[in-house]
């Protein structure tokens, strides 16, 4: 039985998807783009795809369940999913998630360099 307020790991799995995913989308809508945010960018889809790639085929409909929140920067995107996958010890993340975080520290350096 799960505790109320805490949020299983695989949910936040899929908020890190969900962060991800927006970070990409939100520079892409946000009109000109200079060409470290598009690196930001594509590097947050990246990240995304690999975060998604590891959960499982059953939980697809519950990326609709998360929001991210509205008005928040690319960069502020890219922190929030990083700080959502530091919520839980990897070992209770997907399989593969070590490799993921890995990519996402690394795109959270570079996001702070922009910024």
């Amino acid at each position: 039985m799960s505790e109320p307020g805490v949020v299983d790991p695989t949910t936040t799995w899929i908020e890190v998807v969900v962060l991800l995913s927006a970070a990409a989308h939100a520079a892409l809508t946000g009109g000109p783009m200079d060409p470290e945010q598009h690196s930001l960018a594509l590097g947050a889809q990246i990240v995304a795809a690999g975060a998604l790639e590891l959960l499982l085929l059953d939980v697809d409909g519950a990326l609709e369940d998360v929001a991210a929140p509205a008005g928040a920067t690319l960069v502020d995107l890219i922190r929030a999913a990083r700080l959502a996958a530091g919520r839980h010890p990897v070992e209770s993340l997907p399989a593969g998630a070590s490799a993921v975080i890995v990519s996402l520290d690394t795109l959270v350096t570079e996001a702070e360099a922009v910024s």
